[in-house]
């Protein structure tokens, strides 16, 4: 019973956020559009290999793929914000090979003059093994022609040596596209005697170079070489949503007494959802049932700051006893989530947390937003197979570790919290 309730506050505080919270989905989705990425050369030069290396998912994952044109297959790898298309045809017969260029040519055109970003294809990666120290005169006249509708980086992969030779030679022939070079995992030769994997940062990098404004944080969001790419991903986002925030707080502000409290959670609860998101992070896009399993989280950030009766000098009293009965609920429930007994029918906070859940603090918003994205990265440098926890999993993780960072950032947040011109 205790529980169906708890969920009937949620949808009663959802509902009045859905339209605010709505805004902020479609404006943020604006910047998180799923890049096209190609991928061409001969079987067996390691394509499958690359894409487990970058992703996470070998391109079986993705399953037959789905025909786009003749010799153009789309795959789409679970849980990763790219889209990939595989070609064929280059090691068939001369008949068949023009037939499949032509094929290819044609789609890359057609969706290079369509007005949506989203579905030009918008980076090739052209692969060549480097152990084969080739380039067939065929593979120069398909890369030259692909280069005329969308940017193409050249990954020589399988690079077993330190002999730069072949990439110099293949600078020569394309002295504008970009070459990479890479060996996508490790290589074991005899003995204990191992080649590391390397050049899958510089590839990273030479691809966000490439993509268009609005497909970069998606392909940083799922690549899962570079885990600084993706800290200063979401450090970006929080600069630009900062406000965007604000204004979620000041609508929470006209929520019923009580309601407006967990409305201010639910700010920071989709601060969460975003951050989580750009850093690639297992998440569930509907923003309601994404709040229902992160009430950890929550606590995480407020507990901290809790202080009892009769202890410091009282801060802000955020909740009184009576109001409308939607807010005796709500006061009841945050009493629970907070984990706190309301003595008199009040509960008495920190500073702090008279600002976290009370006015719009900027500085203090930051200072969260960005202690989380450091337990973020902490995961993903920790969980190396972390796409195959469950969400309540890496919920667990993450509202743990928030708990013990929030501990380590009391202090500056209540100076934060006593600064009333940051209000």
């Amino acid at each position: 019973m205790e529980e169906n309730n708890q969920d009937k506050i949620l949808e009663d505080i959802y509902s009045w956020l859905e339209d605010e919270v709505k805004k902020l989905t479609e404006e943020f989705d604006e910047n998180f559009r799923n890049p096209n990425i190609v991928l061409s050369g001969k079987t067996g030069v390691g394509k499958s290999t690359l894409i487990n290396a970058v992703f996470g998912h070998p391109l079986a994952e993705a399953g037959e793929g789905k025909p786009v044109s003749q010799a153009l297959k789309e795959y789409n790898l679970p849980g990763v914000s790219v889209n990939l298309f595989d070609t064929k045809g280059i090691e068939l017969d001369p008949e068949e090979r023009e037939k499949s260029r032509k094929s290819i040519v044609s789609e890359i055109e057609k969706r290079a003059t369509s007005s949506k970003t989203e579905e030009h294809m918008h980076v090739m990666w052209y692969c060549i093994s480097n152990e084969s120290k080739r380039i067939e005169d065929i593979e120069i006249e398909w890369i030259k022609e692909f280069s005329k509708y969308l940017k193409v980086i050249i990954v020589l992969t399988q690079t077993l040596d330190s002999d730069n030779k072949f990439q110099i030679e293949v600078e020569k022939e394309f002295p504008n596209l970009k070459v990479c070079r890479v060996l996508a995992e490790e290589r074991a030769l005899f003995g204990n005697m191992k080649i590391p994997a390397f050049g899958l940062e510089n590839l990273i990098v030479e691809t966000v170079n490439l993509l268009p404004e609005a497909t970069k944080r998606a392909f940083t969001a799922a690549q899962k070489i570079k885990v600084e790419e993706k800290v200063d991903s979401a450090k970006k986002l929080v600069q630009e949503r900062l406000n965007r925030y604000k204004n979620l707080a000041h609508f929470a502000d006209g929520l019923p007494l009580g309601a407006d409290m967990l409305g201010k959670g639910v700010v920071y609860l989709y601060i969460a959802k975003e951050i989580m998101t750009v850093m690639g992070i297992q998440v569930n896009n509907n923003f309601f049932k994404f709040a229902k399993n992160t009430q950890p989280l929550l606590r995480s950030i407020a507990l901290p700051f809790v202080i009892s009766e009769g202890g410091k000098v009282a801060g802000k009293v955020l909740a009184k006893k009576g109001g409308e009965e939607v807010g005796k609920k709500v006061t009841a429930f945050v009493v629970q989530l907070l984990g706190k007994t309301a003595g008199k029918g009040n509960i008495i906070l920190a500073p702090a947390v008279g600002l976290i859940f009370g006015a719009y603090n900027r500085r203090i918003t930051e200072k969260i937003a960005n202690t989380f994205i450091e337990v973020c990265a902490e995961l993903l440098r920790n969980e190396l197979d972390y796409q195959n926890l469950s969400e309540e999993e890496i919920m667990d993780i993450l509202s743990k570790n928030m708990g013990d960072r929030m501990h380590g950032v009391q202090e500056e947040i209540e100076l934060l919290a006593d600064d009333e011109n940051e209000v």
